[in-house]
C-alpha cells in the first residue's frame, strides 16, 4: 500500500485539454493489461484517514488525501465494468458530448446495474486520473434554488461547453474578449441555481442585502418573503451546483460584510447538509476548496424555539382574537389564550420524534471527523437528540404550527440579531377578519355566568366528577364542548 501525504485536490475549472484526457485514459489501459496490480485512487475511500478536518489558508475544510490502493487486475468482474465505464467517458471526450450520470448508466452498463455502482466507477476513474469528473463531460445536476431581493440581480459567467472550455487557448483574454464555451445568465427573482458557474457579479441597482440566508427546503419560498435578503435554497441534500454557487457568493467582494445564516431540519440530515455546506462533504472531499461557505452560522430552529413558538405567538394571536371579536371581555380573551396556547403546545409535542440507530451513526461520523468542535450549539442539540430518552427531532416546517407566518418572524429575529443596521420588521395591527359583526354584544362562554361586569366560572357535573371550565378543557368531551362555544382563529 502506497501513500503520499498530500491532498488531492481536483477543479474543473483548471482542467486539462480533451487530447490529454484521451492520452491519459489509453494509458491507463495499457497499465490495466501489462501490470499485475495497478494502484487506484478510490472515489469513496473507506481508509481511516483518507478524509480529514484540516485549515487551508485560514479555513477549516475536509480534504481529501492523495493517497493509493493496490487492486489486483484478475478481479475480472470490476476490471470489465472499469474499462467499460473508462470507454465510455473516452468516447465521451472524443465525441464531445455531455451526459448526466443517470444516461450514462441506461447508455451502457449492465441491465438493472445501480446508479451508486456507476457512480462510484466514474470516480474511482476520475481520482485515479486525478481529473474532475466534470471535465469528462458528466454534467452537473440542478436542484437548488435561489430568490433575489428587490433592486438585486445576479450576472453569472457559466460555462455551457465544457470540452470547448478545456481546448481554449490559456492566454491573458483582451478586454471584453469572451471565453471560448461560456455564457452569460443574468439571475433575478426565484431562479434555479445554475451549473459551471465560473464567476458571480451583485448587481445593486436601488436594493440591499443585509443578510444570505440557507434553508433545506425550496417549498418554503412560497412563505418566506424576507426584505433585503438574498435567499438560498438547497432542495435536500445540495447538488455539486448549489454547493459551489454559494462559494462563489462567500467570495464575492459585495458579500464580505453580509452574514450567511442556515436554517434547516432539527435532525441529522439538516445537520449533515451543514456540514456539507460549511466544512465540505466526505464524498467530494477532493473539492472542498471550491465548495465550502466558511461564513456560514448555524441559526436553527433549536429544540426550544418549537417547544415556545405558542408562547411567543400567543400576544398575536390575543391581539388578532380581540379584533375579531370586538365585544369580549380582557378575562374571556386570556381565558381562550390560555385554552389555544395549551392546544398548541399539545400539538406541537406530538411533532418531535425519536432518534434512530442511524441517527446514532451519523453522529459518530461527525465525531470521526471532528467538525462538531467547532460548533457547539449543533454538538448541544445533537446530544438532546441521542442522550435524551425524549424526542427531540422536528422539522423547520413544524415551526409554521402556530400560524403561517411565524417561520418568518423566527428569521428576521435572527436577523435582527445579526445585522446591526437592519431595521425591525414592524407587524402590521391586527385587522377585524368578520368573524362576528361589529358592535354585537360577547355572549359568556359555556361554563361561564356575566354577572354585571364580571364573568363568574361555573362547576358543571360529568358524570360524579366536578371540573370547572380550566379543568374540563383539558378532557376531549371539554374541548369538543369550548370548541363548539368559541372560535379560535
Amino acid at each position: 500500500m502506497s501513500s503520499i501525504n498530500t491532498t488531492l485536490d481536483l477543479n474543473w475549472r483548471n482542467g486539462p485539454k480533451s487530447t490529454d484526457i484521451i492520452t491519459d485514459i489509453r494509458r491507463f489501459f495499457t497499465d490495466i493489461d501489462s501490470r499485475p496490480t495497478v494502484n487506484l485512487r478510490l472515489g469513496y475511500s473507506t481508509k481511516a484517514d483518507a478524509v480529514q478536518l484540516q485549515e487551508n489558508n485560514g479555513v477549516l475544510m475536509l480534504t481529501r488525501q492523495n493517497n493509493t490502493s493496490p487492486r489486483s487486475t484478475k478481479n475480472a468482474q470490476y476490471w470489465a465494468r472499469f474499462v467499460k465505464t473508462a470507454t465510455l467517458l473516452n468516447n465521451m471526450v472524443v465525441d464531445k458530448q455531455a451526459l448526466k450520470t443517470r444516461f450514462i448508466q441506461y447508455r451502457e452498463t449492465r441491465r438493472h446495474e445501480k446508479l451508486d455502482i456507476v457512480k462510484r466507477l466514474m470516480y474511482d476513474i476520475a481520482m485515479t486520473l486525478q481529473i474532475h469528473p466534470t471535465t469528462f463531460g458528466i454534467q452537473q445536476q440542478e436542484s437548488g434554488m435561489l430568490k433575489t431581493p428587490q433592486g438585486i440581480s445576479l450576472e453569472n459567467e457559466v460555462v455551457s461547453d465544457i470540452f470547448a472550455y478545456n481546448d481554449r487557448q490559456r492566454t491573458v483574454l483582451k478586454k471584453k474578449q469572451k471565453i471560448p464555451g461560456t455564457r452569460s445568465i443574468r439571475l433575478r427573482g426565484e431562479k434555479s441555481i445554475p451549473c459551471l458557474v465560473l464567476d458571480v457579479n451583485v448587481k445593486m441597482a436601488g436594493g440591499k442585502v443585509d443578510a444570505v440566508v440557507v434553508v433545506e427546503h425550496k417549498n418554503l419560498s412560497s412563505i418566506l418573503d424576507i426584505k433585503n435578503v438574498l435567499l438560498v435554497m438547497t432542495a435536500g441534500y445540495p447538488s455539486s451546483a448549489t454547493k459551489e454557487y454559494l462559494h462563489l457568493l462567500s467570495q464575492n467582494p459585495k458579500l464580505q460584510a453580509v452574514p450567511f445564516l442556515y436554517f434547516g431540519d432539527h435532525d441529522m440530515g439538516g445537520f449533515t447538509i451543514f456540514q456539507t455546506l460549511k466544512y465540505g462533504s466526505k464524498n467530494s472531499a477532493w473539492a472542498s476548496k471550491m465548495m465550502v461557505c466558511p461564513q456560514l452560522e448555524y441559526c436553527g430552529p433549536l429544540k426550544q424555539d418549537l417547544m415556545e413558538s405558542a408562547r411567543l405567538y400567543r400576544p398575536q394571536w390575543e391581539a388578532q382574537y380581540l379584533a375579531d371579536h370586538p365585544g369580549v371581555t380582557k378575562l374571556v380573551a386570556d381565558r381562550d389564550a390560555d385554552y389555544w396556547q395549551r392546544k398548541m403546545d399539545r400539538k406541537i409535542k406530538c411533532k418531535f420524534m425519536h432518534h434512530t440507530k442511524k441517527d446514532s451513526e451519523i453522529k459518530r461520523s461527525f465525531d470521526k471527523l471532528g467538525w462538531l468542535d467547532h460548533e457547539p450549539l449543533i454538538k448541544h442539540e445533537i446530544d438532546l437528540i441521542i442522550g435524551s430518552i425524549h424526542p427531540a427531532k422536528f422539522r423547520m416546517a413544524d415551526m409554521t404550527q402556530v400560524n403561517i407566518l411565524h417561520l418568518q418572524r423566527f428569521i428576521e429575529s435572527k436577523l435582527l440579531k445579526r445585522c446591526a443596521n437592519r431595521a425591525p420588521v414592524e407587524i402590521p395591527p391586527p385587522v377585524a377578519r368578520g368573524i362576528r359583526p361589529q358592535n354585537t354584544p360577547s355572549q359568556p362562554l359555556a361554563g361561564m355566568t356575566q354577572e354585571g361586569d364580571e364573568l363568574v366560572l361555573d362547576t358543571v357535573e360529568t358524570g360524579d366528577i366536578h371540573q370547572t371550565p380550566d379543568e374540563r378543557s383539558l378532557s376531549p368531551e371539554g374541548e369538543l364542548r369550548a370548541l363548539a362555544a368559541i372560535h379560535i382563529p
